[in-house]
């Protein structure tokens, strides 16, 4: 408990707000990252969700504080329709109030009552929003993408409070490909509902499921395929890297050719080649 910052600040959310730092947003996520990826899968359910008249939770993994800003990229984008609120430190919000333009509300995350005010929060907006979406970072705080899913109770209790919500989890993983700045990847997937539709199912179900996208992704971005994948942000695939055009050179400086390979196959018949090129270079040298 930390005083008076344990009460619970609203959100007063602006949309013209909204679309300005939607734009500063991508703009920014261009500048830093070589790419945003998403899977082809996660971006058809969640124009699914966008088309729901009840309520939903979209659950995020937490491993870097560009999360909420990858997350607001997508939901504008792919989940236009709705309308978007989220909880966060409310010592933080108080520092940056204009958050709270962009459907951000306080809570003290410490405070034992913190829960009970979401929810009641919550169940309040929903009345005056029907298709309210709810996001959250069930983890609480940074986590490594490597470490096992553990969730605090709050996201939980929020679905166990709304008989017709659907609940939707995330994955975001920042890795580096063949290109010198890093690539953003996420993989969403829909929770299937317990058959006790309890805290403690939701509990369950939510922590499984993030779990489960969480190593599905970390398996897409281990084989390095482009085409599990496609680009929300940056340039399409058929455009060299900045990396790929130093190392193009070099190759041909040195009579050779050929791109870097993205994928482990690619790397695989590139390592191969280079193989059999030192043994033959090697059986010339022998035979002189």
């Amino acid at each position: 408990m930390r005083g008076d910052c344990s009460e619970l600040i609203p959100a007063t959310p602006r949309e013209g707000f909204a679309r300005v730092f939607t734009w500063y947003t991508r703009r920014l996520l261009r500048k830093r990252f070589h790419r945003v990826h998403i899977t082809p899968r996660s971006t058809a359910m969640l124009a699914e969700l966008d088309e729901f008249d009840g309520p939903a939770v979209m659950c995020c993994t937490h491993a870097s504080w560009w999360d909420p800003l990858v997350a607001l990229h997508f939901q504008r984008g792919l989940l236009g329709r709705r309308i978007h609120f989220s909880p966060i430190d409310s010592q933080q919000l108080r520092r940056f109030g204009f958050f709270r333009k962009l459907g951000l509300f306080g809570i003290d995350p410490d405070s034992a009552s913190s829960v009970a005010a979401m929810k009641e929060y919550i169940d309040g907006l929903r009345r005056v929003h029907p298709r309210l979406t709810l996001g959250i970072t069930p983890q609480g705080r940074f986590t490594d993408a490597r470490e096992p899913i553990r969730i605090r109770p709050g996201a939980a209790a929020v679905a166990a409070g709304m008989p017709n919500v659907r609940v939707v989890v995330a994955a975001i993983e920042y890795a580096f490909w063949q290109d010198a700045r890093p690539s953003v990847f996420v993989h969403a997937m829909e929770v299937e509902p317990p058959t006790r539709r309890s805290t403690t199912g939701w509990h369950r179900a939510i922590q499984s499921s993030m779990q489960r996208a969480a190593d599905e992704l970390a398996q897409l971005v281990i084989a390095r395929e482009p085409a599990a994948f496609t680009i929300a942000i940056g340039p399409k695939e058929g455009r060299a890297s900045d990396v790929n055009r130093v190392h193009g050179l070099w190759m041909r400086l040195r009579g050779r050719s050929g791109e870097i390979g993205s994928s482990r196959e690619e790397a695989a018949v590139g390592t191969s080649r280079d193989r059999g090129e030192h043994s033959v270079a090697a059986a010339g040298g022998g035979g002189r």
